[in-house]
């Protein structure tokens, strides 16, 4: 199982940091573009790539914990339930994180193949695991609760919120125009989330320590919850602003004050 672990650890790594860089390409791209659609579909891949091997790391780590972390180690019975405790609380970030970049991810991507056919997105797999998302972040919350963590209430909250918007717009009756472009950026933008999230609390953690020492403690905390702040402060842009531009009114509204001009 430790084998296991390690593999799905270093495929985890090296697959994450492509996908840290791969996210900016369709994003800067013009959208519908070859390259737009050609890196996001290796963006995807990647993510999905991300999100099975770190639900198999933290799962392993839920279920035998002192097998993948305590080997070699002589602990008395306080020392091993300390060490559990600790492990077991990363790695329930990691699942939620994992869940987050899957959930997301497979709703971008059905949404663009779909677009307004929304019946795959009603599917019950999809749909349990956008409750999943949902129950996770419920869980979060409840272990924010418990040991006073920002970081767990921040993205808690985060990830109640990004399921019940993906449950609501997948069930809702009728679409604005091209509402489900909207849907796509919104949902890899919360994918970009869950990874670069990954990548402060986990892998970055270790670098930034070893370059800043005590400098990156004092900020770790901000770091930790930037992408969560700054990737739902861009859906909410992004939304805002393709929501106006694919207003059927807009031209409408557009003409009516050009024509008043010359009245």
């Amino acid at each position: 199982m430790h084998l296991i672990h390690q593999s799905a650890l270093y495929l985890h790594i090296a697959v994450g940091f492509f996908a840290l860089m791969l996210f900016w390409i369709p994003m800067v791209a013009r959208k519908g573009s070859f390259n737009h659609k050609r890196f996001g579909r290796y963006f995807v891949t990647a993510m999905y790539t991300i999100a099975a091997s770190g639900l198999l790391m933290s799962g392993l780590d839920l279920a035998i914990p002192l097998e993948i972390h305590g080997r070699g180690l002589e602990l008395n019975d306080p020392e091993r339930q300390s060490v559990v405790s600790q492990v077991r609380e990363s790695a329930l970030f990691l699942f939620s994180l994992s869940v987050l970049v899957l959930t997301t991810t497979r709703q971008g991507s059905l949404v663009i193949l779909h677009k307004e056919n929304r019946q795959p997105l009603r599917t019950a797999p999809h749909s349990a695991l956008c409750a999943s998302l949902f129950l996770v972040g419920l869980l979060l919350l409840w272990q924010a609760r418990v040991s006073g963590s920002t970081l767990f209430l921040i993205f808690g909250l985060l990830e109640v919120f990004i399921a019940t918007g993906n449950l609501r717009y997948n069930f809702k009756k009728t679409l604005q125009p091209k509402e489900w472009w909207i849907e796509h950026l919104g949902a890899l933008i919360g994918s970009g989330i869950g990874a670069y999230t990954a990548f402060f609390v986990f892998g970055g953690s270790r670098l930034f320590n070893s370059l800043f020492g005590d400098a990156f403690s004092d900020l770790s905390i901000i770091l930790w919850i930037a992408p969560g702040v700054i990737g739902s402060i861009a859906i909410a842009l992004f939304s805002r602003h393709y929501r106006k531009l694919f207003d059927p009114d807009r031209a409408l509204k557009k003409a009516e004050r050009r024509a008043a001009l010359f009245r």
